[in-house]
């Protein structure tokens, strides 16, 4: 580590565009774990997965049509439910969130949408 080279935290911080708390954190942690703490580093976010590319496609192209009959707009809780209900379609749930973040990934906000 650069700190055994004298280099100080807002330095490390600078040089490797990270907060300062973040290197001081890494600094830290490192001098008490050594190599084990490099070597066993738990992922930040694991991602489940929850809808498949036949899933994902279903939900865009939901997503872009007509609403249903008596709402203006598609919500992210009716387009969760609307996603469950079609035989072809192998989900048993998916929750809102699931559908903005899928929506957030592929959506394009320059394509004008019905409603």
């Amino acid at each position: 580590m650069k700190s055994d080279d004298g280099w100080s935290d807002p330095k490390i911080a600078d040089t490797l565009d990270c907060s300062r708390a973040t290197a001081q954190r890494t600094r830290e942690h490192f001098s008490r774990q050594r190599l084990r703490a490099i070597e066993h580093k738990k992922p930040n976010h694991i991602s489940s997965g929850k809808l498949d590319g036949n899933a994902e496609a279903h939900l865009i192209a939901l997503a872009y049509s007509e609403p249903p009959k008596g709402r203006a707009r598609w919500t992210l809780h009716l387009l969760a439910d609307s996603l469950v209900t079609p035989d072809e379609i192998d989900v048993k749930s998916v929750s809102h969130e699931t559908v903005r973040q899928t929506l957030k990934t592929n959506y394009s906000l320059t394509t004008p949408l019905s409603g």
